[in-house]
């Protein structure tokens, strides 16, 4: 061991354990003991007189002993079963690919496209030569504006048919219509006045039994209608909507009878969480003057209703009272509303059923309009429909395909239909009678439509009628089924092609029969028919078109009414134009 290897022998000393640095402290000490303790024994064994030796062995070393370091161990129990505590379980989702970076890019800019040019009128006029038909038809409006809309509408159509074995069939139809729009900021004010002027004539007899002047079989009937309806554009869902209507009617005849009519009808809506709450309310009251009597009629309504539902299901479910002052009797009626739909998927197959009823007015305005030649001294009744329950599937098959079944069945007390009078003086029965009768009523209805954008549309649709009166023998003047096959062509919106196909069925009506002075009353049947209509339009420009209308192609001499035969094949033709 040389000098230079003592340092590096003391810093591998620091680096043993204690034990073993203090056993080698102790192999030191009992070697330096052993040879002192051999040095005396060679010393003691020398002759006396020899001098003492003396070696003096140079060097650097110089031993030395650190003090221990002692370390206080406490002894500690080391537990093997590991506790783990605020233990959590979870899923982290990584992507497996990195999100993608959307940059953003500079929007698209363009230009205002202009708007089609609006004119601010269209006249359409035509002539139908067989029957003497002159038509014309007028509209008028301003053009855009965010603040008012008004214009006004006129028409003219009348004809001088002379038809085979019945009386002069001369008419004429004259309408007026003068309407204006406010636009407020939540609110859209609406006025209209309607003029409308028909003229007929009772044709319905036989001439070979009778020759009547046309004065006597003509009739007038004259209507003033004032409107005014004011309605809420609210889109917050705390505020109430509301729909304001108030009406008023004037009828008047050449026999002096007149009707007026004041109705007003409110209707307010509002939202409760997602549901939809509507409250109807209806005043329309009556005055009906006849030459022997005075008809007075107040309805009054109210229609709560409740709508709730979602993108799959919908629900209508409401009740109805009404109130009916009917010549100095009042009654209470309350009709059920229940209206529900679920779309079973996606629009195609979508069933609905409820039940619903009403009380129907007869009026001196409704029943001349069904039907112009009605006597005008008839009884009046409304007719009270108890109930009307419907079931029924609807839905879309293709994106230009849809259709609608529905069966229907309804109760109805005083249900109104049209007979002959034959109380008529000189024989002359060429006037309807109205009697009534409960009634029920099944109906079976379908409708079938095709569209295919604006190019093409068919639509196909029908129904099937079984009438059961209590103590009438028939339905008189009701079809058992009425069809209808409607289809428009657009041919790149310079041709335009309509047609329809109606079919009628059978019905009923009272006839009187004369055995040996006996009369008595027997039904008859009226046979169904077919009527086919078409229709074609030419624009030459956007401000010139040229039409033609052919009616009833398969020259049928058909009975709506009963005595009153239609008009055979005729055709009409005329042209369209923008005077300005």
């Amino acid at each position: 061991m040389s000098v230079l290897d003592i340092p590096k022998q003391k810093a591998d000393k620091k680096k043993e354990p204690l034990a073993k640095r203090r056993k080698r402290q102790l192999e030191w000490a009992l070697i330096l003991l052993i040879v002192l303790g051999y040095t005396v024994a060679v010393m003691a064994q020398q002759p006396s007189g020899v001098n003492d030796l003396n070696y003096n062995v140079p060097s650097e070393f110089q031993p030395t002993i650190k003090d221990a370091s002692k370390f206080s161990d406490v002894p500690e129990i080391k537990d093997t079963v590991k506790r783990i505590q605020n233990l959590k379980y979870g899923i982290t989702s990584i992507p497996l690919f990195p999100k993608y970076q959307v940059q953003p890019i500079a929007q698209a800019k363009l230009q205002n496209e202009p708007l089609n040019k609006l004119y601010h009128s269209l006249l359409k006029v035509g002539y139908g030569p067989i029957y003497n038909m002159p038509y014309g038809e007028f509209w008028i409006a301003n053009t855009r504006s965010r603040e008012t809309n008004y214009g006004a509408h006129l028409k003219h159509f009348s004809g001088t048919p002379h038809l085979e074995d019945v009386g002069y069939g001369g008419y004429s139809d004259n309408e007026i219509n003068l309407f204006a729009k406010q636009f407020y900021k939540k609110h859209t004010l609406t006025g209209d006045f309607n003029y409308e002027r028909n003229v007929i004539h009772y044709y319905g007899y036989d001439t070979s039994l009778n020759k009547l002047e046309n004065d006597f079989t003509r009739q007038r009937y004259q209507l003033f209608e004032p409107k005014l309806r004011l309605q809420s554009h609210y889109t917050d869902s705390t505020h109430i909507n509301h729909d304001l209507g108030l009406s008023y009617y004037n009828l008047q005849n050449l026999n002096r009878e007149t009707e007026n009519n004041i109705k007003f009808n409110a209707l307010g809506t509002m939202f409760i969480n997602k549901e939809k709450l509507n409250v109807g309310f209806l005043t329309d009251y009556y005055n009906h003057k006849q030459a022997n009597d005075t008809v007075n009629d107040l309805i009054v309504s109210l229609s709560p209703s409740f709508e709730a539902g979602n993108n799959t299901w919908h629900a209508d479910i409401g009740l109805t009272g009404t109130l009916d002052n009917f010549k100095d009797k009042t009654r209470f009626y309350f009709f059920p509303k229940l209206n529900v739909f679920y779309n079973v998927y996606e629009n195609v197959i979508i069933p609905y059923a409820g039940v619903n009823g009403g009380l129907i007015k007869n009026s001196f305005r409704s029943l001349s309009k069904e039907n112009r030649f009605v006597d005008t001294t008839i009884n009046y009744a409304n007719t009270n429909n108890k109930y009307n329950a419907f079931i029924g599937l609807r839905g879309n098959l293709s994106s230009k395909t849809s259709y609608d079944a529905k069966v229907s069945y309804a109760q109805y007390d005083n249900m109104h239909f049209f007979v002959i009078d034959y109380s008529g003086i000189n024989q002359v029965y060429n006037r309807f009678d109205v009697v009534y009768d409960n009634t029920t009523l099944l109906t079976v209805s379908g409708q079938l439509r095709y569209q295919l954008k604006e190019k093409l549309n068919i639509v196909a649709k029908g129904n099937y009628y079984l009438y059961k009166p209590k103590n009438l023998t028939r339905a008189y003047q009701k079809p058992d089924y009425d069809l209808t096959f409607s289809a428009l062509y657009n041919l790149k919106s310079k041709i335009i092609v309509k047609a329809d196909i109606f079919f009628v069925g059978q019905q009923w009506a009272l006839t009187q029969k004369t055995d040996t002075g006996f009369v008595s009353y027997v039904p008859k049947q009226l046979k169904g028919y077919v009527d086919a209509n078409l229709g074609a339009e030419y624009r030459y420009s956007k401000m010139l078109s040229f039409f033609v209308q052919l009616n009833n192609i398969a020259n049928q001499r058909y009975y709506k009414w009963d005595q009153y035969p239609s008009q055979r094949f005729n055709f009409m033709f005329g042209v369209t134009f923008v005077p300005f």
